[in-house]
């Protein structure tokens, strides 16, 4: 049995027609699939010290500031990834607080997308920066990674 192509024309007119169908009636009914964001939240857990953080995408070099913020306060950016990237997404950020800077790629999605998915926490120490999962004990890395 053989297909014409104005058979299959017709298959693939009608199996457009239908997605597109679902596509409009998921819209109309609020089911269309929210866009992921993922959220990276630093803590200041220096001893009495203030901290400013600037991070940016190493890819993309998309800047994200934050102010100085003393001990206990918290900072946060977000982002959407791209759904089709061909790079794995790493933030870098530069700690300052005095005397001394330091550098962390604070969310390094190949290490943290497994632990965190779409919210990262952060206590930010002078040994260096702990992630703080919802269950369990934090993951403290040095500096420089």
């Amino acid at each position: 049995m053989t297909i014409s192509s104005k058979s299959l024309s017709k298959v693939v007119i009608m199996l457009i027609l239908v997605s597109f169908n679902l596509n409009v009636s998921m819209i109309d009914g609020q089911v269309a699939p929210q866009p992921i964001v993922i959220v990276v939240t630093m803590r200041n857990k220096l001893n009495d010290l203030d901290l400013q953080i600037r991070c940016d995408n190493v890819k993309t070099h998309d800047v994200e500031q934050s102010t100085r913020f003393t001990r206990d306060q918290s900072w946060s950016f977000k982002f959407i990834p791209t759904l089709f990237h061909r790079n794995r997404i790493v933030y870098n950020c530069t700690f300052s607080w005095y005397p001394g800077i330091h550098r962390f790629n604070i969310y390094d999605e190949i290490r943290d997308d497994p632990a965190c998915h779409q919210q990262c926490n952060w206590n930010i120490k002078e040994t260096g920066p702990c992630r703080v999962p919802d269950i369990g004990a934090p993951k403290c890395y040095p500096w420089g990674i």
